[in-house]
């Protein structure tokens, strides 16, 4: 599969109409449209491209109708050693005469592309569209904690507050599609930008002639702009394998995810290749299997655990191989998330012993004490006109406890949607 950019975007440009076609049709695709646009991400099932036209579903906008490009974010980038990208491929192609090399800031956010199509202003993330049914998560990288974040409504008040320029449809953006990377703390992956909040121009497609701007093209429509630009980084080594070495020696033992390795011939981007941290990537699979379900069943286990600090004593114990610092970060969300869940699971107890000692009573005093199974009656008649019958049941046979809650309401979002049943 071709991965040079100028060859799959002269394709795009002179294939257009094919390629969308495919984009179109393709079952491992997951479609969102708004009005007449519709963008297009991978699917569930679709792990890496297995065609060439599926390196454009990464948030590419087309409008039907006949088929057309509106906006391109990025095409997929490989991390260098995937798909056989080595670094002497990507050192020959950086060797020609009028080759540019940028390592650019992989930054660790969630992608944002800016366009105007029909003198409006869109924004998206690949998976989202401004306009488009919400459906699932607006990233798909998100972690855990983030799944239910409005990407796009905070995205454009950022822009709106630090950037004006974006929400406004202007004369020179037509054509262009802006990359940025969304920083925001509720969203935070592995790298800690403390409580910034920012959208980093990281580059531009060029629809009027099918190319991604250069680095410097890049900076001075930043700087045109009033815009936050990727920085980039300047590794020593008289050759590219000493100077991703010299990079990574750089960045090692920090929470910084590496960069992109960009590479320019003329006035056209040719390639693109991530290189991650050893160290990010340590810690992005120390991240992965720190889920919530895995936490909560750790402090499941072991009742001191409910107190964050015997909690936090256990992790640190286990080291910083297995609980780097900042996984321990990720650890406190979840255990506080979990407090809260047992929290509304007790809230639910005390509102089903409290309703069915009512409903209890008006019970008896229909039926008495003396039949059980006409009491159970007469319980029942009452308790099937209120919400949550399975708790009120559970009090009359008397196991009503929070494992029992637990059982009916088995996650945070069960028990929050069970909690709005009985304070509507």
């Amino acid at each position: 599969m071709n991965l040079r950019l100028d060859h799959l975007l002269d394709e795009l440009r002179d294939r257009g109409s094919a390629i969308l076609t495919a984009i179109d049709a393709d079952p491992l695709l997951v479609r969102r449209q708004a009005g007449s646009l519709v963008l297009t991400n991978a699917g569930g099932a679709l792990f890496t491209p297995q065609e060439a036209h599926q390196l454009f579903a990464k948030g590419l906008v087309y409008c039907r109708d006949p088929f057309r490009v509106v906006s391109l974010p990025l095409v997929k980038i490989y991390n260098l050693g995937e798909r056989s990208v080595s670094v002497a491929d990507i050192a020959g192609l950086a060797a020609e005469p009028d080759a540019r090399l940028h390592f650019l800031h992989k930054l660790d956010g969630t992608l944002i592309q800016r366009f105007q199509h029909d003198g409006r202003v869109y924004f998206t993330t690949r998976g989202m569209i401004e306009g488009g049914p919400v459906v699932g998560v607006q990233d798909e990288d998100a972690p855990e904690s983030a799944k239910n974040f409005d990407f796009l409504g905070t995205a454009r008040q950022v822009a709106a507050r630090l950037y004006p320029a974006l929400c406004e449809a202007r004369p020179e953006l037509d054509g262009l599609t802006l990359v940025f990377e969304f920083l925001h703390p509720e969203t935070r992956v592995i790298t800690n930008y403390g409580e910034r909040e920012d959208l980093v121009l990281l580059g531009c497609f060029d629809r009027h002639d099918f190319r991604y701007r250069t680095y410097r093209e890049v900076r001075e429509l930043a700087a045109a702009h009033n815009l936050t630009v990727v920085d980039e980084f300047s590794p020593a080594g008289s050759t590219l394998a000493e100077q991703i070495d010299s990079l990574l020696a750089a960045i090692a033992g920090t929470d910084q995810e590496g960069t992109v390795i960009t590479i320019e011939h003329g006035h056209r981007v040719v390639y693109r290749v991530k290189v991650k941290s050893p160290d990010y990537l340590r810690v992005l699979k120390l991240v992965v299997t720190c889920t919530y379900p895995r936490t909560a069943e750790l402090i499941d286990a072991n009742p001191l655990f409910c107190d964050w600090s015997n909690f936090e004593t256990h992790l640190r114990g286990l080291g910083r191989e297995q609980v780097p610092e900042e996984v321990l970060g990720f650890y406190r969300e979840h255990f506080d998330a979990h407090a809260a869940y047992l929290a509304d699971c007790e809230r639910l107890r005390a509102w089903g012993a409290e309703t069915a000692a009512r409903v209890l009573a008006e019970a008896r005093a229909e039926a008495g004490d003396a039949d059980r199974r006409l009491l159970r009656k007469c319980f029942a008649a009452r308790a099937v006109k209120l919400p949550l019958r399975p708790l009120l049941f559970a009090a009359f046979d008397g196991s009503l406890d929070v494992p029992t809650v637990r059982k009916i309401a088995s996650t945070p979002a069960e028990a929050k949607e069970a909690l709005a049943k009985i304070t509507d």
